[in-house]
């Protein structure tokens, strides 16, 4: 903040104020929202920033007018600098809610190394390929001299809601209903993907620990080569290299989308949007001028290397050379773009997204069967439907959990 203290014309004096993790910062504007004292910017999630604007009419700015305004605006390049998909994902009924300020992805961890001992020579780009590498992995661990890795090989088995969803994505499940008025989860290609979870879990080429947390990133265990295959979030590749250079493991990695039928691997895209409230117009100048300076590709490249996410700005990338030749993992990521959804822009997304890890996490249950996931998604969808209902519209001053 110093640097924009410093470098702004109009004597625009700004302060962080760190306020904890985006729940934490939640509860804390949702106060203050009904206090009638939100602060000038946030940055926040996009269900997040929905759930403000529908417990309170006109909390949030439309950043619009700002992001065209002649004088203060973007131009049009600068506009196109931004990601197509990032730079929808925050208009929403035609109201622009936010300006991109940080998106990550669920990726696969993919151990090249040890798939080419094992004989493939190339990431999988289907299932069914998927499924030969990891299959292959368990069975070398299986089979080796070490009774303690028996069970573990193949994919270490990640539950956490985005995760899900990105298999979700990559069997071509839509999530959201055509009309756009809630969920669709009780579909052909969700079944497809649930059916394919669990056969990878039964046929022993999917592992899962006894003690693991629903956002499992199994580091220690890929670092070992109990697993060929692991789901983690782009922020956290630089731990995962921590953990394979702990191991003194020198084997190649990589990171890879989820597959698809089509050999376009997918991954889903989730992350914060600077957001500006109500307020007096000089407030709001002010707000959307810091929110505009902290998205170009200068202060974007800090972030990136402190955070190790994604760019919202094409431009951004010349700015990261270097960083791309150290961290080679998060240059694979990039590549990925091309094929990235985003996660639904429903303000219930905050709760309905747990169902998602309900029933991942009931799928590998030992005691879950392949014909009970008809029945499932059925509940899924009724549960879905009832907290959108309940999310959608609260009255104006009713607190979201």
């Amino acid at each position: 903040m110093r640097a924009f203290n410093a470098e702004n014309e109009l004597g625009i004096t700004a302060e962080a104020i760190y306020q904890g993790n985006y729940n934490d910062l939640y509860t804390k504007i949702d106060a203050a929202l009904q206090e009638g004292e939100p602060p000038q910017l946030a940055a926040a999630y996009i269900e997040q920033i929905l759930a403000w604007e529908q417990a309170q009419a006109d909390a949030i700015a439309d950043l619009e007018p700002y992001v065209n305004d002649p004088q203060w605006g973007l131009t049009g390049a600068e506009q196109a600098d931004f990601y197509p998909l990032f730079w929808k994902d925050d208009l929403v009924k035609g109201k622009r809610i936010g300006l991109p300020a940080q998106r990550s992805a669920y990726v696969l961890a993919y151990n090249t190394s040890w798939a080419r001992e094992l004989g493939f020579s190339a990431p999988p780009e289907t299932p069914a390929q998927f499924r030969a590498q990891a299959c292959a992995a368990a069975a070398a661990n299986r089979l080796d001299a070490d009774p303690d890795n028996d069970g573990t090989g193949g994919w270490a088995v990640n539950t956490a809601p985005s995760a899900i969803l990105s298999w979700f994505f990559a069997f071509d499940s839509q999530v959201v209903k055509p009309d756009g008025s809630g969920y669709a989860f009780d579909t052909p290609e969700t079944e497809k993907t649930l059916t394919f979870l669990k056969s990878l879990y039964d046929g022993g080429c999917a592992w899962q620990k006894s003690d693991a947390s629903p956002d499992e990133y199994a580091e220690a265990e890929f670092a070992a080569r109990q697993a060929l295959f692991i789901t983690t979030a782009l922020a956290d590749l630089p731990q995962l290299g921590a953990a394979m250079r702990s191991a003194n493991n020198r084997d190649k990695w990589t990171v890879i989308g989820f597959p698809t039928a089509d050999r376009q691997p997918v991954i889903g895209t989730f992350g914060p949007s600077f957001v500006v409230f109500q307020g007096r117009p000089e407030e709001q100048l002010a707000a959307w001028l810091l929110a505009e300076w902290l998205s170009a590709p200068a202060q974007q490249a800090r972030f990136i290397q402190a955070s190790s996410t994604f760019p919202t700005r094409a431009d951004t990338l010349d700015l990261l050379d270097r960083y791309k030749t150290e961290q080679p993992q998060w240059a694979a990521a990039q590549a990925l773009l091309a094929n990235a959804r985003s996660e639904p822009a429903f303000a219930s997304w905050r709760v309905v997204r747990w169902v998602l890890s309900d029933v991942g996490t009931q799928v590998f249950r030992y005691y879950f069967t392949g014909d009970r996931i008809s029945a499932t998604l059925e509940l899924m969808d009724d549960t879905a439907a009832e907290l959108h209902a309940r999310y959608a519209e609260p009255s104006p001053g009713t607190p979201i959990p």
